[in-house]
C-alpha cells in the first residue's frame, strides 16, 4: 500500500508540470518527424572540408630505399567519430594528422622521421602525455 501511495504522490506532483510542457503550442523537431518531414542537418563546416595531402613516401635510391618511419595514434571505423580525434590530437601534438582510410578503418598518422628509434622515441614521450602512439614503417 504504501508503495502506491508513494507512486501516486509523485504522479501528482509531476502531473501538473507534464501538462504545462505540453501545453506548449510550437512543435518541435520530434513533431515534424511524426508528420513525415526529414530532419535537415545543418550545413558540413567547411572547416572540416581539409584537403588530406598524402602521407610522406620514403624515396627510391636505386637499389636501397631510404627508410622513413610516422607514428599512428589510432584506427577509428567510425568516421565522424575520426575526425573528431585528429582534431583533438592535431591540438595536443601539433602534428599534422592525417586520416588514411585502409578498410575497415581511418588511421590517423602523423610525424615524419627518419630512424624508427627516433619515431619510438617521440612515442615514449607523447605517452607521458597519455598520448598513446607506435612507430609505423612508411612503405
Amino acid at each position: 500500500m504504501r508503495k502506491i501511495a508513494k507512486h501516486m504522490a509523485v504522479a501528482a506532483f509531476f502531473m501538473p508540470l507534464a501538462l504545462a510542457l505540453a501545453g506548449d503550442e510550437t512543435p518541435t523537431d520530434i513533431d515534424s518527424l511524426f508528420r513525415g518531414k526529414e530532419f535537415q542537418l545543418p550545413p558540413l563546416d567547411s572547416s572540416y572540408r581539409v584537403n588530406y595531402s598524402e602521407v610522406p613516401r620514403a624515396k627510391n635510391l636505386g637499389k636501397e630505399q631510404e627508410d622513413a618511419y610516422t607514428l599512428q595514434f589510432d584506427a577509428i571505423a567510425n568516421f565522424d567519430a575520426a575526425q573528431a580525434r585528429r582534431a583533438k590530437l592535431l591540438s595536443q601534438t601539433g602534428y599534422n594528422i592525417q586520416m588514411i582510410f585502409d578498410a575497415p578503418f581511418y588511421k590517423l598518422r602523423g610525424g615524419y622521421f627518419k630512424k624508427k628509434s627516433e619515431a619510438e622515441d617521440k612515442a615514449r614521450e607523447l605517452s607521458l602525455y597519455n598520448i598513446s602512439a607506435f612507430a609505423v614503417k612508411l612503405k
